[in-house]
């Protein structure tokens, strides 16, 4: 029943899709992040989401609604990032690159759409739920088997997908906590409003009890974070002290014993297999301009060539290193770029917008999106998903908070200035002429 269920759901977003391009992209948002198909037999195989990103493009074509493609630094970054990751996929050391190589062009094509069509307030909301609440189905699934189990099981995502492992699903779920919290400033009452703090409440105790150490410490970082940018911080930092304390005490053993190797990563294993990898990534960007490429890098293999214990193989397990190993130091410098200029774009719509309380809502926006970019940062520290496209479509939902923001402000009518009131007390009255 369900597997025939879930069939109609996604079978039937194809026709919308053709009808709307808006419907179309979002439906493709969901099925990439989600990955609703990976639970029905019949389609775990299936190009599901390239159906839908054909249904998109056709539905475009068909209605002639194209948007207009936002210069920022941003897209052009992105764009040059693709461009740049085709050179090194040429000189790649396997063919594996272009099937990669591939994934990530269509994934980047379809951020770019997303861009050119959900160009209104409405249209952008509903994108950034979509996100949310894409992720934030596991955090629920996640929160309320943790509370059965008691903690004593990790959490996973779809095997199939971006977020299969327990890092990985923690780092998703630490993304969209901060799109929670920016629904959650939207509604002030109500049902709603409950529900999304039960979800934000329920997404919390599955990141802690993925097993997550990086995750963990990037958890901690972006609350601090949070806290302090809330108004009421002493509060928020103090209801924080009290619910790590409670973790504290009610955790399992098994729990304690992962997280106290933080502390003692040099007797790790795992910790200092990764150094090995992070130290391997700056030995063939070094040696190769473009790096190896696309999954042609953390190959065994090539850790008997540059890896300073060629025995000790692991996969990138940084964001940071993938992007250096893979496409050298232009190529880091690229993701950077789009990371800091999405990064100060956001803070630019924050600043411009404090105070201003018909701009509320742009403020939240960018803020809690400037969040999700911290956490990923933060997170991508310590896990291999430079390519992750969750993280991409934030990138593109900040681009499209600007555009929304200067068409409406462009739009808005006028107020007329206050009389400037004298220096010195009443205004002389004019004389008679």
């Amino acid at each position: 029943m369900r597997d025939i269920l879930l069939m109609v759901v996604i079978f039937g977003c194809v026709p919308f899709a053709l009808a709307s391009p808006e419907f179309g992209i979002l439906a493709y948002v969901w099925v990439g992040l989600m990955n609703p198909h990976s639970y029905v037999y019949r389609l775990s195989h299936f190009p599901v989401a390239l159906t839908l990103a054909v249904a998109t493009v056709a539905g475009m074509v068909i209605r002639g609604r194209f948007g207009r493609f936002p210069v920022r630094a941003e897209t052009v970054l992105l764009l040059t990032f693709f461009c740049y990751t085709t050179v090194t996929t040429m000189f790649a050391l396997g063919t594996e690159a272009w099937v990669a190589w591939d994934q990530f062009g269509k994934m980047l094509l379809m951020s770019v759409i997303a861009a050119m069509l959900l160009q209104t307030r409405q249209r952008l909301n509903q994108l950034v739920f979509t996100i949310m609440a894409s992720i934030a189905f596991f955090g629920l699934k996640g929160g309320f088997f943790s509370l059965i189990t008691k903690g004593n099981y990790m959490v996973y995502g779809p095997a199939t997908s971006f977020i299969g492992g327990n890092n990985e699903l923690a780092l998703a779920e630490l993304m969209i906590l901060p799109l929670v919290l920016y629904f959650i400033r939207q509604e002030k009452r109500g049902w709603r409003r409950l529900a999304l703090w039960v979800t934000f409440a329920l997404t919390t105790i599955s990141i802690i009890f993925s097993y997550s150490r990086g995750a963990l410490v990037a958890f901690g970082g972006l609350a601090m974070v949070m806290a302090w940018r809330s108004r009421y911080r002493f509060r928020a930092l103090s209801a924080a002290a009290v619910a790590a304390t409670l973790v504290i005490l009610f955790v399992p053993k098994a729990w304690t014993e992962r997280m106290a190797t933080i502390g003692t990563y040099q007797k790790d294993p795992s910790a200092l297999g990764r150094i090995n990898a992070w130290y391997f990534a700056c030995n063939v960007a070094t040696e190769r301009l473009v790096g190896g490429g696309f999954r042609t890098t953390f190959t065994p293999d090539m850790f008997l060539r540059y890896a300073p214990d060629p025995t000790d193989y692991h996969d990138a397990h940084s964001i940071y290193f993938e992007t250096m190993g893979e496409h050298g130091f232009p190529g880091l410098a690229i993701f950077l770029g789009i990371m800091a200029a999405s990064f100060l774009r956001l803070q630019k719509l924050r600043k411009d917008t404090k105070g201003q309380p018909e701009w509320k809502w742009v403020k939240d926006l960018a803020e809690m999106l400037q969040c999700s970019i911290a956490a990923y940062a933060l997170a991508g520290a310590f896990l291999g998903l430079a390519y992750f496209d969750l993280y991409y479509y934030i990138v593109v939902a900040g681009v499209i908070l600007h555009v929304v923001y200067v068409e409406e402000k462009r739009k808005a009518p006028a107020l007329a200035p206050e009389p400037v009131p004298p220096a010195w007390g009443r205004a002389p009255a004019p004389r008679p002429a």
